[in-house]
């Protein structure tokens, strides 16, 4: 089976379905996520409040559906992350900032 490819394009509250597809470098702003089929790609994705809904079958003793689900959630702490890296480098105020702020008052 050949997956569409998607790249570099940013879907905002939008209803995605991963099955068939495959997202490289994309952006997921306030999405639906929707994976039901075990053959999709993603590489190099963002994702900022998204919301998933995963409807897989793990066969017992399946090791390859394991594996995937363990990549599908690594990949999503990873994410998380990094967002929040992201937000307290940008915040205004960093906590640093503050308690300066506040000693010198």
């Amino acid at each position: 089976m050949q997956l569409t490819k998607h790249e570099n394009i940013t879907f905002t509250n939008a209803t995605v379905y991963l099955s068939g597809q495959a997202f490289i470098k994309c952006t997921f702003v306030a999405c639906t996520l929707v994976l039901r089929e075990p053959l999709y790609h993603m590489d190099g994705c963002r994702f900022e409040r998204c919301n998933w809904h995963i409807d897989r079958t793990v066969m017992w003793g399946n090791r390859e559906s394991l594996r995937d689900l363990r990549w599908l959630v690594d990949m999503l702490e990873k994410n998380q992350q990094q967002l929040e890296s992201a937000r307290e480098q940008q915040a205004p105020g960093h906590a640093g900032g503050q308690a300066q702020a506040e000693a010198g008052a």
